[in-house]
């Protein structure tokens, strides 16, 4: 039924277009003249309802926190599934990784990220951090790359993200945090 009414509504239109279109027919004219100090001017009598459309602005904002959660919860999901184990050892063959150690690292930290910058102190291997737990940034890091490069514009298109342009959108800013663990967007 809602099929129907919206090809009468299209009809309709169409048939007011052609209406419109047989009252009154634009006309446009180009005026020059020969001086070169001046340039041609375009002027129409076009109906107000077959007017061009004014272009739209389109403004970057800063990512929102939920933007930024929802980002790092994906990526240690990513980091505990079995897609991850191959990355690990290959990035990280000579390397002895105790995958139960850093999953018990990734539960211990999944609940700091309330922001940004605790987002980035995830990825950043700072002075007082031990050995063990310097290794464990390491990996998550290079998962995070690799989930942000190759996986997560599947994880917006096939998830339950209800707006998936700004997460698209973002993917660029999340990467860099990632990689830099600095503020871009101050």
């Amino acid at each position: 039924m809602r099929f129907l009414k919206n090809k009468l509504r299209l009809a309709q239109e169409a048939l007011k277009r052609k209406q419109l279109k047989s009252q009154s027919s634009p006309t446009i004219s180009i005026t020059s003249s020969l001086s070169q100090d001046s340039t041609p001017t375009v002027s129409s009598s076009l109906p107000p309802s077959l007017s061009l459309p004014q272009k739209k602005t389109i403004t970057f904002t800063k990512p929102q926190k939920n933007i930024i959660i929802n980002y790092g919860k994906a990526i240690f999901s990513f980091a505990t599934s079995e897609l991850a184990k191959p990355y690990i050892e290959r990035h990280f063959a000579g390397e002895n990784v105790d995958l139960a150690g850093f999953y018990n690292f990734l539960e211990g930290s999944r609940t700091r990220i309330s922001g940004a910058k605790n987002f980035e102190l995830l990825f950043v291997v700072e002075e007082r951090d031990n050995a063990e737990t310097g290794l464990y940034k390491r990996v998550l890091k290079v998962l995070g790359e690799i989930f942000v490069k190759y996986f997560s514009v599947n994880w917006i298109i096939h998830g339950k993200v209800a707006h998936k342009m700004i997460y698209l959108k973002q993917r660029y800013d999340i990467l860099r945090r990632i990689q830099y663990g600095v503020e871009i967007l101050a």
